[in-house]
């Protein structure tokens, strides 16, 4: 039997030992733990002024600014375009002054001069777990899922005069000049806004939710009949022929609560009677209330979402055409939850209607059956495919 020298069987093993060292290291479980570690990467390029042959100063203002720029791109890309908007104000206080601190590592990829500009492109990595606890703590919040639906009801003084849509809810009107203006600042800001012109509800609107000088509850109840997640209630105007004024107050109606409210006034420059300077004026206006409402609405309605079930209820024993209006009209106005109520097939003593509800079907029940307002007596039973079933006593 042929020997094998000590060298040689000290080399196998040692070739043994570096295979099983990168096996290990490159194993599925090692390489899904190391990505989980991995920071976001990200190319960014930083430009320093050359003072007097200072290089080295040059090179520290190039570094500095691409470090920004890489970590304002990484905002970009974790808020989105609508979270940008909506917490600007808030990112460039809390967030962007300390995000060095985010930063894991960075490296000089390459460097050039030209003439009295310094340039480096740099790849840096992100700390994404840093930057997500600076954001949780600042309250920062990126909408997922469906928009939050709004409705307007802006009042504007002309001549000493209010004039409000809600006056004549039966003859929708169009937009006015704010209403749209308002309508264009919040659409921008990733909101799903309401038409009133349409689908006005048939009811019979009180002389109380035809007032200039609405109650919260009267405002929440326009919101509910609407649909709306969020009523923005506001009134503008002009003063001494010199300002504008305009006050926005956001009412939560699934929380029935006031969430924000915010005034300002901005200058007029001109002629009052320029129609072009008043509305530069309301474009500012509504700007800055939307930036400084936003990010407040979004949280709380955010917080307060909840996911929603398609309900196929049947109504039956109908007396009157009448009676089903009523009762479409109390799920409408009076059960919370409610997001909207759609008529799906007629016959010839009942109707059925699509619901769409915050909840399951035991809540749904409990809120309609116990409900102090009630219109009709209702015992409730299942179909023979298991949908709910309302027969009118």
């Amino acid at each position: 039997m042929d020997i094998i020298p000590i060298k040689i069987i000290f080399s196998r093993l040692l070739l043994i030992c570096s295979l099983l060292c990168i096996s290990l290291f490159t194993s599925p479980q090692s390489a899904e733990a190391s990505k989980k570690s991995e920071g976001v990467e990200i190319l960014a390029i930083g430009t320093g002024a050359i003072h007097r042959e200072n290089l080295a100063q040059a090179k520290d203002k190039a570094l500095s600014q691409a470090l920004m720029k890489g970590m304002e791109d990484y905002l970009v890309r974790r808020l989105g375009r609508e979270g940008m908007v909506n917490n600007f104000q808030r990112l460039v206080q809390e967030i962007i002054p300390g995000a060095r601190e985010g930063i894991e590592n960075f490296h000089i990829l390459a460097e050039n001069r030209a003439e009295n500009k310094y340039k480096i492109l740099v790849r840096l990595r992100i700390n994404k777990k840093v930057i997500d606890e600076k954001l949780r703590i600042a309250g920062l919040v990126t909408m997922e899922g469906p928009s939050i639906r709004v409705l307007f009801m802006i009042s504007e003084t002309q001549e000493g005069q209010p004039l409000y849509w809600w006056k004549n809810p039966e003859e929708p009107s169009a937009m006015g000049a704010v209403e749209l203006i308002l309508h264009n600042a919040f659409q921008e800001r990733g909101f799903s806004l309401i038409n009133r012109q349409v689908n006005i509800p048939e009811i019979e609107f009180s002389d109380e939710m035809r007032s200039t000088d609405l109650s919260d509850e009267n405002i929440l109840t326009w919101g509910r009949l609407f649909s709306a997640d969020v009523v923005i209630r506001g009134r503008t105007g002009i003063i001494d022929d010199k300002e504008v004024f305009l006050t926005l107050k956001a009412m939560s109606v699934n929380e029935g609560r006031l969430i924000c409210q915010g005034m300002h006034i901005e200058p007029i420059e001109g002629d009052r009677e320029d129609s072009a300077k008043i509305s530069e004026a309301l474009k500012k206006l509504a700007n800055y209330l939307a930036s400084k409402l936003t990010p407040a609405i979004f949280q709380a309605a955010g917080s307060g979402h909840k996911e929603t079930q398609i309900l196929d209820v049947t109504l039956t024993g109908l007396k009157t055409y009448r009676q089903f209006v009523d009762f479409r009209n109390f799920l409408r106005k009076d059960v919370p939850g409610i997001k909207s109520v759609k008529q799906t097939r007629v016959r010839k003593d009942s109707i059925s209607i699509e619901v769409e509800f915050e909840g399951d079907e035991n809540k749904f029940m409990e809120s309609v059956l116990n409900h102090e307002n009630l219109p009709l007596l209702l015992d409730f039973n299942r179909t023979e495919h298991g949908k709910i079933l309302l027969e009118v006593e």
